[in-house]
Parts: C-alpha cells; structure tokens; sequence
C-alpha cells in the first residue's frame, strides 16, 4: 500500500523543504517509487528537486482543477550522484507547484473528493511506494483538501526556536480537526530539522519537546553537508557516503515507517 505523508508546519524556515528533499533521497536509494507533490506556492521544492529537468508548464493546481492531467504536470527529478557524471533519475518524480495557490478563487474550483479519486489511480498506475506533500504555512482550504483525500499520515518538522513549541498547540488542533473528517489520518510525530546540538537553546528545546507523546527523538544537524547538498541539486543520500548528516535522515525515514506499522 502506498505511503502518502504530508509534511507541515504553521511557519516557514523550519525545515519542511529541506526534509522532504533529502528523505525522497533516501527512498529512492532503498528502491522507493516516490512521488513528490509540492502545495507551497513558494515553489521551493519543486525548484530544488527539478534543478536538473525542465519544469513542466502546467502545474499541480491545473491537475487539481481538472485543467491538466496527472502526467502533464509531473516531471523526474534528476539527481547527479558523483563527480561530473550526468544527472540521471532515480524513481522520484514531482508535481510542481503554482503561486496561484494562494489564490482562494482558484483554489474554490476544486472538488476535492475528485482529485483524490485521480491522484489515486495515477498512483496506482505509476506504481509509486510513497507520495510526500509538502503543505503551504498556513491554507485552511488546502489543508481541508490534503487531509482529506490526498494523504494518510502527517508529520511535522520544527526548527529550533521558542516558537516551533509554542505553535506545536495550533498545528495539533489543525491536525485533530482534520482527523474529524478523516479519522485514518495519523500524526507520525515531530522532529527538529534544523539543530545545533551544541546549543544552549537547541538543547533546552529538545527537552521541551521530550514531554510530547508525538515527539521523534531524532534531530537533523543544521550541517554544512546538508546545505551543500540542496545547493548542487543532490540529497545527502546522493551527495555523501558517510555523514551524521545520512544518518539522521535515513534514522528519521526508519522511524517513520515503524510508526506507520504501529
């Protein structure tokens, strides 16, 4: 059965992106079939994974509205995996985003329960394993449809501040409500993204976050490998060998699916 997770947070800068980038990395490396949907209208996502390939023209809100069909608005993701050799396709494959996403009169041409119905015979189609959705900050209308029809699990990256804790409650109560209308909807947990285990605060906001039932205890370094591999268009899985950096990512994704089977 295919695994759809979205990931979300209320705020930007937390590592949402990032993560989503590196762990289609690490399942494609496991032999994954990964399908990356990207609903944030800043489009980073679908910039850094489609660095190598031409982006298509239509978009995932065309796809949504009924004005594309699922193979006009995918493109493979192409990953360079040493030296000067040419990028090549490893099974990930993304539907880019659309700064149109922000627009409510757009975004109130979709009938959800329909582009669940599509989404899921492409899937079935393709063969993908997994579907990761990266989620906008904050949309009402895309959240209802995400949660709704388009995922099972969610999962939320908090980088480390005062106020990742501090909304942890707001985005508990987004989740709880969406799993009113969807009661298979479950919270994988929450996990630091981006941290500086020798930090003073990194370190008090890890503690902070031990006392919730949901927390991971797996903490992805804010490493210059990390960083350098989004840069050239490379998961960490791709881009090193050996790294803290691997590791913490491919524990995360080991987690996540014994979660899953809980």
């Amino acid at each position: 059965m295919t695994k759809r997770v979205a990931f979300i947070n209320g705020k930007g800068g937390c590592g949402k992106t990032t993560s989503i980038f590196h762990v289609s990395g690490v399942l494609s490396k496991r032999g994954e079939k990964v399908l990356v949907i990207d609903l944030d209208k800043q489009r980073n996502t679908t910039s850094i994974l489609l660095m190598n390939t031409e982006i298509p023209e239509k978009t995932v809100l065309d796809f949504m509205t009924g004005e594309a069909e699922a193979e006009e608005v995918t493109a493979q993701a192409l990953f360079q995996t040493r030296g000067n050799a040419k990028p090549k396709h490893y099974g990930v494959d993304v539907m880019g985003s659309d700064v149109r996403l922000q627009d409510e009169a757009e975004l109130s041409r979709i009938d959800g329960e329909a582009v669940g119905e599509r989404l899921q015979r492409f899937i079935e189609q393709q063969g993908y394993t997994w579907v990761l959705v990266d989620m906008p900050p904050s949309n009402m209308t895309l959240n209802n449809i995400c949660f709704k029809y388009l995922v099972d699990y969610a999962i939320i990256p908090f980088s480390s501040d005062i106020f990742s804790v501090d909304g942890y409650g707001d985005i508990m109560d987004v989740l709880d409500k969406a799993r009113e209308e969807n009661p298979t909807l479950n919270v994988l947990g929450v996990y630091l993204a981006r941290y500086m285990g020798q930090c003073g605060l990194d370190k008090y906001i890890r503690e902070q976050l031990l006392e919730y039932p949901t927390f991971i205890d797996i903490q992805i370094p804010l490493a210059s490998d990390v960083r350098e591999a989004v840069m050239f268009g490379r998961p960490i899985s791709y881009y090193k060998m050996f790294s803290n950096s691997k590791s913490a990512y491919e524990r995360l994704v080991d987690e996540m699916e014994n979660r899953m089977r809980a």
